[in-house]
């Protein structure tokens, strides 16, 4: 047994003590705090620690900053003033709290020498591991089978009936949840797609009527069982553990102590009311359940998130002031945190927000429910990427990724894919996290399997990222936004259908359709405490206003967007990267209007903001567009400094290099970008303009005027396929 501080290690048997009580972790920060036990006192290399306990997977660098978190967490230690794992800049991690074997007879002793070394030496060899090691209890946790419990088929003919099921199924996962890793149902469309044997073990339920009674019929591992209701009460409880007894299950039901019996049936009905028609409905139906039983929490988070959904701020502040956690089960902790968090940043409380996301982390972790881990996870990238935050985004996203999949990206990175309007959907670091390929095939597979529910919510949040993918073809996701907004549109919940509304007007910007554009964003009713969101909408509508200018020539549409871009200037609330953007809108215009100097000013501020914040995808809009002044100036040896060869992909910085080499009479530069801007998709209309501009002889201003696409001809570089 290894000490160090108040915690005991069992170095055979990997298990943590603190006190009498065992320190449930994940194997892994297991063995990395053997690891660390068996080098103390020395640099040890984050290489070093990959290879040993990582040594496959695409997300180790991820997985080992998570892992020393939770260390870290489990030991109550601080990053800033460590006790126990120091942090050493471009170097690795420290051991630095002293370590003693507990005193033992000297056979004891050289036991624990031997555990020791074979601690240091399997850990580089992880896979063989258990075969020599004894499974911890912490272990065993980890390997309990995995559970799917579908959502209740309701067959009994009457739509009402079917809130029974979410009492049913809650009560199934109360009883089940300390013998199974129970898989969150919002996982069903892909794990059902899995072949037979990596399939979860799955629990159907279905509920049919026979003479003036019901009987729910329960299926599992091929077994089926009928077990007699005799009226849809609140008698739950003890049909779930009738439907356990009958499937011999292992659960809690033997040792569950009988509690009051409560009458909760409007919660689970305003739960399905939640799901299948949106906040509207589900209110009432909560606040019913606070009549019968006033202390309800559950409840009353419920309409603290329904309450700012509808746009009602004063009330849903009230009412998450008014909750008092007490001793709420961990789960229930983490869905308050996490709710008020996603509220907070709603507002552009951000720092709120954070310390709402920590808190709701720590006890979604304590919950071991993994879908709430990873909420909190996604809920601080999403603050993170609002802060321009990078690092600590890209690992608060890979930490989700790690605990369910793409559908992490599915949804979180759709709504962040503005991309003027926000940075580009992959942020400025590791493209390739953003796996649009996978986020599209999981979305698919959720439209489909909503459909055939009467979720109706949960449909329109997988159509509305499905719509917002930048491999899904215009028509398609066109489509698509459109269904999400019409499920939405009398759902109740304003902030959703906000969100479709505005993410509908920078579509109709990006395929230059203003006019459409602005028919959304004039429907959007943001209420004014919702800061970011205003922000958005201000950018969107000016660029709406500005792609009407642009594509028909009309002075009086661009003079309305040039005096909201300056409006939007001048609130002090406004994000840096809003105002970035900003003034780069502005230089457009104003190189449209001839107005040289001034654009160049513009867009070498907007250009010092993007470089600031690292947002280097972001900084190329302003490169090429100073590349384009350029050799409107006649300065092309100018422009061709600006030129970037590591930008391959950037359809008009390789069209103005082409151009500028051609100018100078670079043949050689001029052919390979050409041949460079030729392997892009969607990019005749330019190898046309550059064959012209070859041509010519004598390249003078107009000529170029005539010639060149400007900066603003593509907006955002969208690479959608116009289908």
């Amino acid at each position: 047994m290894l000490l160090f501080g108040p915690f005991r290690f069992d170095a055979e048997r990997l298990v943590l003590y603190s006190g009498q009580s065992q320190q449930l972790l994940r194997p892994k920060v297991l063995q990395l705090l053997a690891y660390f036990l068996t080098h103390p006192n020395q640099v040890i290399k984050r290489e070093t620690l990959l290879s040993a306990l990582w040594q496959h997977g695409e997300y180790r660098e991820a997985a080992l900053t998570q892992s020393i978190n939770e260390l870290r967490q489990a030991l109550g230690d601080n990053a800033q003033s460590p006790m126990y794992i120091r942090t050493l800049p471009q170097q690795g991690y420290q051991w630095i709290c002293e370590v003693h074997a507990e005193k033992c007879t000297k056979k004891r002793a050289k036991q624990i020498g031997v555990a020791l070394s074979v601690v240091a030496v399997l850990l580089f060899s992880m896979d063989k591991i258990h075969a020599i090691w004894p499974l911890s209890s912490s272990e065993q946790t980890q390997q309990k089978p995995a559970l799917l419990i579908l959502p209740l088929q309701n067959d009994t003919g009457v739509e009402a009936n079917a809130w029974w099921g979410y009492a049913i199924e809650s009560e199934l996962k109360t009883q089940l949840q300390n013998h199974y890793q129970l898989k969150p149902k919002s996982q069903a469309p892909e794990l059902l797609k899995l072949s037979k044997e990596k399939q979860p073990h799955t629990l159907v339920l279905t509920l049919k009527p026979r003479q003036q009674r019901f009987v729910l019929q329960a299926s599992l591992d091929g077994r089926t069982i009928d077990v007699i209701v005799e009226q849809l009460g609140h008698n739950f409880s003890d049909i779930a553990t009738s439907v356990l007894l009958a499937l011999e299950v292992t659960s809690d039901h033997e040792n569950k102590i009988a509690a009051p019996v409560k009458d909760l049936s409007d919660y689970y009905r305003g739960l399905q009311a939640l799901n299948e028609y949106g906040p509207e409905l589900a209110k009432s139906y909560f606040e019913a359940a606070l009549v019968r039983v006033p202390e309800h929490l559950p409840s009353q988070l419920e309409l603290a998130q329904v309450a700012w959904q509808q746009g009602d701020v004063t009330q849903a502040k009230a009412r998450f002031d008014k909750i008092t956690l007490g001793d709420a089960p961990d789960g229930l902790q983490a869905r308050y945190h996490l709710y008020k968090g996603t509220f907070e940043k709603a507002l552009g409380e951000f720092e709120a927000a954070l310390n709402s996301a920590e808190l709701g982390l720590r006890a979604a972790q304590q919950s071991q429910q993994i879908e709430l881990i990873a909420s909190a996870y996604q809920l601080q990238a999403d603050i993170y990427w609002h802060t321009l935050q990078w690092q600590d985004y890209t690992l608060a996203m890979n930490a989700a990724y790690a605990l369910i999949g793409s559908r992490s990206f599915a949804y979180s990175e759709a709504q962040r894919s503005f991309y003027l309007a926000n940075p580009p959907a992959t942020g400025p670091q590791d493209k390739k996290h953003l796996n649009l390929v996978q986020s599209k095939k999981v979305l698919n597979q959720a439209i489909d399997y909503y459909r055939q529910l009467s979720s109706n919510l949960e449909l329109a949040s997988s159509l509305f990222a499905y719509g917002q993918n930048y491999l899904v073809p215009v028509n398609e996701g066109e489509q698509s936004l459109l269904e999400a907004l019409e499920i939405v549109a009398d759902s109740g919940n304003e902030y959703f259908k906000m969100q479709v509304l505005t993410y509908l007007g920078f579509f109709y910007i990006q395929i230059h359709q203003g006019e459409k554009a602005l028919y959304y964003l004039e429907q959007v009713k943001i209420y004014e405490s919702f800061l970011p969101a205003i922000e958005q909408l201000q950018l969107l509508k000016a660029m709406a206003w500005m792609d009407i200018g642009l594509v028909k020539n009309d002075q009086n549409a661009l003079d309305n967007a040039r005096r909201q871009y300056h409006q939007l200037l001048e609130i002090d609330y406004i994000s840096p990267l809003t105002r970035a953007n900003t003034q780069l809108m502005l230089a457009w215009i104003g190189i449209k209007l001839g107005e040289l100097e001034a654009a160049q000013t513009l867009t070498e501020q907007a250009l010092l903001e993007y470089q600031r914040f690292e947002l280097f995808d972001v900084a190329i809009y302003a490169e090429y567009t100073k590349m384009y002044i350029h050799l409107r100036q006649g300065q092309p040896e100018q422009a061709l400094a600006l030129a970037d060869s590591d930008n391959s992909d950037a359809h008009l910085m390789l069209f103005y290099t082409s151009a500028a080499a051609q100018m100078i009479n670079n043949v050689a530069l001029a052919a390979d970008t050409k041949t460079k801007l030729s392997a892009l998709r969607n990019s005749d209309d330019l190898l046309q303009q550059l064959d012209e501009f070859t041509r010519l002889v004598g390249h003078t201003d107009k000529n170029i005027l005539d010639l060149l696409d400007a900066p603003y001809s593509v907006y955002c570089q969208s690479k959608w396929i116009l289908e």
